[in-house]
């Protein structure tokens, strides 16, 4: 019986193997086979790896209440890489792909195909230029290395570049143009712009506006009022203050202007931040070109090398930045520092709003 079944068993296979080897079967699973090879090696990547997909296109008046939250060491934001498109068509964001969730490490910029081809792409910041090229996935990309582990990256370009590996670019220079068609692993024509810090990518909306995006405004009494020079030079002398200086004031009330902060703000600050840099300090000529600490200290890295002026605007960009979202009855200087501030905080200390708010008092009410 149970030899019986083992031949039964064994009919089918040769019968199978049988039907398989007719010429007509044999064709039809060699079509299958490459059909599926190129399913696998052609489709798929590209549905994995395409930059379509679902989300709602965003236009630049959904970004009216955002400020980046880097800034460029001259106190302003990052150049927005496409002047002539402010639709972005795909944000940094997990996205679910026919069934893959990958995530998208830029955002893509793009108005259609007849608005988006050949249009000028600009670099962001100045830096050194380390790919012009082919790079994989990218069709045509530019990398630009901007310093302190900070790099932009620009995919899908035509392969007509500006620049070239090796060239140092200064910040707004015209670099490519986007590409014609699908240029790497795309859908069709857009800008691929991705920024990366230390090699990991971050999302691009935090270092760039959109055209068109309103910058926030602040509170009105944080607003710019026009520094009474002489009545601060007595308050600075008096605290024997290596800030008690004519140019170095003149240059914070020029921040201040320029960015509509008030720079009573900005003096209160550095109060606060290094006691008004006494004279005696050992460290005072180099800590009054940093004395709001921008960018951590003024003893290292970037903030070692600003002048005073730079570093007051990039102060009075950080407060401009703070001081968005204040909930109705706050203090808005201690919203500057406050842990629930959704976009960060100026100090770690508590207490670092009292003493700004009583030096800015002070200063303000001697002002006349």
């Amino acid at each position: 019986m149970e030899v019986s079944k083992k031949a039964r068993e064994m009919k089918k296979i040769i019968g199978l193997l049988s039907a398989i080897s007719s010429p007509g079967i044999g064709l039809v699973l060699i079509f299958l086979g490459l059909a599926a090879l190129v399913v696998m090696f052609v489709f798929l990547p590209f549905m994995i790896f395409s930059d379509a997909e679902s989300y709602k296109p965003q236009t630049a008046g959904q970004y009216a209440s955002m400020a980046p939250v880097q800034l460029d060491v001259d106190g302003t934001a990052y150049i927005w890489p496409v002047p002539t498109i402010d639709r972005i068509s795909s944000t940094f964001a997990l996205r679910d792909l026919f069934g893959t969730t990958r995530m998208h490490k830029g955002i893509d910029i793009a108005n259609g195909a007849a608005n988006t081809e050949l249009q000028p792409i600009y670099s962001m910041a100045g830096g050194t230029v380390t790919l012009a090229g082919a790079a994989s996935g990218y069709g045509q990309a530019i990398r630009i290395d901007h310093g302190n582990g900070l790099v932009s990256i620009y995919g899908h370009l035509s392969a007509q570049m500006n620049v070239s590996v090796g060239d140092v670019v200064s910040k707004g220079q015209l670099i490519g143009r986007i590409g014609q068609g699908i240029v790497g692993r795309s859908t069709g024509p857009h800008l691929h712009f991705q920024v990366e810090l230390s090699g990991v990518p971050v999302d691009p909306l935090e270092y760039v506006f959109a055209p068109g995006t309103e910058l926030p405004t602040l509170p009105i009494e944080l607003g710019y009022r026009s520094l009474n020079i002489p009545y601060v030079m007595q308050f600075l002398e008096k605290r024997k203050s290596a800030l008690a200086d004519h140019n170095l004031l003149q240059m914070i009330d020029n921040a201040g202007r320029l960015k509509n902060v008030s720079p009573y703000l900005l003096i209160a600050i550095t109060g606060q931040e290094q006691s008004f840099v006494p004279r005696n300090n050992n460290h005072a000529s180099e800590i009054i070109r940093n004395p709001w600490n921008v960018y951590g200290c003024w003893c290292k890295g970037k903030g070692a090398g600003l002048s005073t002026g730079e570093a007051a605007q990039i102060a009075a960009n950080t407060i401009i930045k703070l001081s968005q979202d204040l909930p109705a009855g706050r203090d808005p200087i201690q919203w500057l520092s406050a842990k629930d501030n959704p976009r960060g905080y100026y100090a770690e200390d508590n207490g670092w709003w009292i003493g700004v708010s009583k030096y800015f008092k002070l200063l303000v009410a001697g002002s006349g």
